[in-house]
């Protein structure tokens, strides 16, 4: 539901054009890839066509109310996620000790995989990898015009099929 007009609640997709409607529920099931959406709702040229329909602020409003429509309550969110983390880092989240009889704070190592999840939710570590050409030696990048890339592609998509 978007909005209350005149008293009466909206659907997500009112005001829209079907191919809007279309667009909308495409954006919302491959991740927001406008591009992929524009083809799936039938444009023409969906390179184009995907920015400008996001541009629409009826749109955008239609993607944000289908997204909080298709939200379950039940699953925490990112942020819900990442506060919990933290109070439980912080000792502040507790829970029964059947031994103490009372309410104590996480264990100092269900507080170090707290910490780890919320690094890793916020993006702290990188993972480095190392990526070498024949023989440990250097990778060789060259520039290949696209009707000799899609030729090799199809020797390379030829020569794996045929073994």
């Amino acid at each position: 539901m978007r909005g209350v007009a005149s008293g009466c609640v909206m659907a997500w997709h009112d005001g829209l054009s079907e191919k809007q409607r279309r667009f909308v529920e495409a954006f919302a099931a491959n991740g927001g890839n406008a591009t992929r959406a524009a083809m799936a709702a039938g444009y023409a040229h969906p390179h184009v066509k995907g920015s400008q329909t996001l541009e629409k602020v009826s749109v955008r409003e239609a993607i944000e109310a289908l997204r909080l429509a298709t939200t379950n309550p039940a699953i925490a969110t990112r942020e819900q996620r990442q506060v919990f983390w933290s109070r439980v880092v912080r000792g502040e989240e507790t829970y029964f000790d059947p031994k103490l009889g009372r309410e104590v704070p996480y264990p100092i190592e269900a507080r170090l995989r707290a910490s780890e999840l919320l690094g890793k939710s916020q993006g702290d570590f990188v993972h480095r990898r190392e990526v070498a050409g024949r023989g440990g030696g250097a990778l060789k990048i060259v520039q290949v015009p696209p009707k000799e890339a899609a030729q090799r592609v199809e020797e390379l998509r030829e020569a794996i099929v045929g073994q």
